[in-house]
C-alpha cells in the first residue's frame, strides 16, 4: 500500500475498475466491456491491484479484498468531498470549521442559496418556508440571528406546541435580548423550550428532519448563505453536533 500512499492519484485512476468488483468476481472481458477500456489497460490495472492487495484473483475473475473495499469507500468520499466542496463555495466561505469539512461528502447533494442584491429576500423566504413545515422539533446552534420575520416564525411553530432548543454563545444571547427581547422571552415562557449558552458551535438548524446550515457576513451579521438537506447521513452528523453543544452548555433557568 505504500505506493499508493505516495501516489494518491492512481486510486482515483483505479476506482472505476474497484468499483465494478466490489461484490462480485467479474473476468477481464467483462471489464472491459462495462469500463469501455482495451484489453492492454484491464491487463495492467488487475495485475497492479493484485499486487498491492486490493484485487483478488478467483475462479470467475477479479473482485475486491477488504483493503480494496476500504480505499474504493475513501475514493467515493473524496469524490463527494470535492463535488460538495464546489457546490458550497459560497456557503464556505462563512462557515468552514474542521467539524463540516471534514463530513463534507455527507453534503454532495445539498441545496444552496447565497446572498443576491437582486433577491435580497430569498434566503429568508426559504427560511420561513423550511420552519413553518417543521412540526415536531425545531433544534440547532448559531454565532448570530436571523430576522424578525424568521424568529417570528420560530415564535409561532413554539406556540404550536413543536419543540425548541437551542444553543448559543452568551455574546449572541446578549444581543437577541437586546435586539429581539420580546420574542425571546416568548419563546422562553413555553415549557417546550429549552436554550443552552456555550461557545465554539457551528451554525446550524433542523426542522423535524431537515438540516440548514447557515453562513454568516461576520462584518454584517447577516445571513450570506445557506445549505439545505434531508439526507439521512447529513442529519445524523448535525444532531450529533447538536448533542455536543448540549451537553456542554449551560441550559437557562
Amino acid at each position: 500500500m505504500d505506493s499508493y500512499s505516495r501516489d494518491p492519484s492512481r486510486l482515483l485512476n483505479h476506482h472505476p475498475l474497484l468499483a465494478a468488483t466490489r461484490d462480485r468476481s467479474v473476468s477481464r472481458s467483462t471489464l472491459e466491456t462495462e469500463l469501455g477500456v482495451s484489453r492492454a489497460t484491464v491487463y495492467r490495472q488487475t495485475a497492479a491491484l493484485v499486487d498491492e492487495g486490493l484485487l483478488e484473483r478467483t475462479s470467475r475473475g477479479y473482485r475486491t479484498t477488504g483493503a480494496g473495499a476500504a480505499v474504493l469507500d475513501a475514493t467515493d468520499r473524496f469524490e463527494r468531498s470535492l463535488a460538495a466542496a464546489d457546490r458550497l463555495k459560497a456557503l464556505l466561505e462563512h462557515l468552514s470549521p474542521p467539524v463540516l469539512t471534514e463530513n463534507l461528502h455527507l453534503f454532495a447533494d445539498a441545496t444552496v442559496m447565497a446572498a443576491d442584491s437582486e433577491s435580497p429576500y430569498a434566503i429568508e423566504q426559504h427560511l420561513e418556508s423550511v420552519i413553518g413545515d417543521a412540526d415536531e422539533r425545531i433544534y440547532g446552534a448559531a454565532t448570530s440571528f436571523g430576522s424578525p420575520v424568521t424568529l417570528a416564525r420560530t415564535v409561532d411553530r413554539v406556540e404550536a406546541g413543536v419543540d425548541f432548543e437551542w444553543a448559543l454563545p452568551q455574546a449572541v444571547l446578549t444581543r437577541l435580548k437586546r435586539q429581539h427581547g420580546e420574542l425571546h422571552e416568548t419563546v422562553r415562557a413555553h415549557d417546550n423550550t429549552a436554550v443552552y449558552v456555550t461557545e465554539d458551535v457551528i451554525d446550524l438548524s433542523l426542522y423535524d428532519d431537515t438540516l440548514v446550515l447557515t453562513g454568516f457576513d461576520a462584518d454584517r451579521g447577516t445571513l450570506a448563505a445557506v445549505a439545505t438537506t434531508d439526507a439521512p447521513a447529513a442529519v445524523e452528523w448535525a444532531r450529533d453536533v447538536f448533542e455536543t453543544h448540549r451537553e456542554r452548555g449551560e441550559r437557562l433557568i
